[in-house]
């Protein structure tokens, strides 16, 4: 039986090409590889396919990217996409009519800016940025808090993930950290006095005995790359 064998060569050069079409989906390389916690020269050899990442760096990209090793043996377009989780059939039936899918006109794909205000006695405000995509009903939603709210500055401790829906006037979602740690559920709406893409409302955190309830500020900065780098920056200093 004929066995297929890859050269080291096409290896390197079959993840170099997935890879740049990767990161053309991020408005920064530099801000890419701070949340990789890759070099950003040794990010550029693994781009052009001089260099092979070490098995612990390849297993970070791939989560990151929510890829697997398959990035190394064909191209992005021949892997088959996730299945997609959809709401079970009986769970719609039960929230309709209020439950809809939650449209791009709704809920614009790309980066947003998330305010984080204070509560009770504290005036400060933290900041950090999520992404969003749009599956069948819903957006599943990625983000990295600001080491400060984290308690750590590697992109694995720092990273969230959860989804978001739409129900009535409002979108309702979940982040959690990895394992489940410190769950956030946001209820906000569109800030109807705003023409700049705002949706304002409130975030419940369960991280502590006692849950605290935080006045939200969302802002879409949509694929703009000068806006994202700005927001990265501020989220860096909270």
């Amino acid at each position: 039986m004929a066995v297929d064998t890859r050269t080291p060569a096409e290896l390197r050069s079959m993840l170099g090409a997935n890879l740049r079409q990767l990161a053309d989906r991020y408005p920064s390389v530099a801000e890419l590889c701070r949340q990789l916690g890759v070099n950003r020269t040794q990010f550029n050899r693994y781009l052009s396919g001089e260099s092979f990442p070490r098995p612990d760096v390849l297993d970070r990209i791939c989560r990151f990217f929510d890829v697997d090793a398959r990035i190394l043996l064909k191209p992005l377009e021949e892997i088959p996409a996730p299945r997609r989780c959809d709401l079970p059939e009986s769970v719609v039936q039960f929230l309709r009519p209020g439950l809809a899918a939650l449209t791009e006109d709704a809920f614009p794909s790309g980066v947003y800016l998330v305010t984080q205000h204070g509560g009770e006695g504290d005036p400060r405000a933290h900041h950090w940025l999520v992404q969003t995509r749009h599956l069948h009903q819903c957006a599943v939603l990625r983000g990295f808090l600001p080491p400060a709210m984290a308690g750590t500055r590697s992109a694995t401790g720092r990273e969230l993930r959860g989804f978001a829906a739409c129900a009535g006037p409002n979108i309702y979602a979940v982040l959690s950290r990895e394992a489940g740690r410190d769950s956030k559920t946001i209820v906000i709406r569109k800030d109807m006095t705003d023409s700049n893409g705002v949706w304002i409302g409130s975030c419940m955190e369960h991280s502590a005995a006692t849950p605290h309830i935080y006045r939200l500020e969302i802002r879409h900065l949509g694929h703009d790359f000068r806006a994202t780098l700005e927001a990265a920056r501020l989220a860096r200093r909270t």
